[in-house]
């Protein structure tokens, strides 16, 4: 599932930033995409949301484009596991810059 969502993501978000070309864009990085998720049911694993993350990130700093993330979304009762999962856009601005 990682990599089909992978592709449809990065094909869109191109095709709409080079129609568009925003000023600046602001990214939700819900992880209700997680595939343990009750209410996403997109079944992505940790790194699937991960690579989604650096995806987005890394293509708008490559476009010269500000980006602002925010985290959003995502429901279990592991509320560790719901941090760690909120921590990884965290960790891949990180990357990114």
């Amino acid at each position: 599932r990682d990599e089909e969502y992978l592709e449809v993501l990065q094909h869109y978000t191109t095709k709409v930033v080079e129609e568009t070309q925003p000023d600046m864009i602001i990214y939700d990085a819900g992880v209700d995409v997680y595939e343990g998720d009750v209410l996403g049911r997109l079944q992505l694993t940790e790194n699937g949301i991960r690579r989604r993350d650096f995806f987005v990130l890394d293509y708008c700093a490559s476009q010269g484009i500000p980006v602002a993330a925010v985290v959003g979304g995502g429901y279990d009762n592991d509320v560790d596991a719901l941090a760690r999962r909120h921590a990884i856009v965290h960790e891949e601005c990180a990357r990114v810059w």
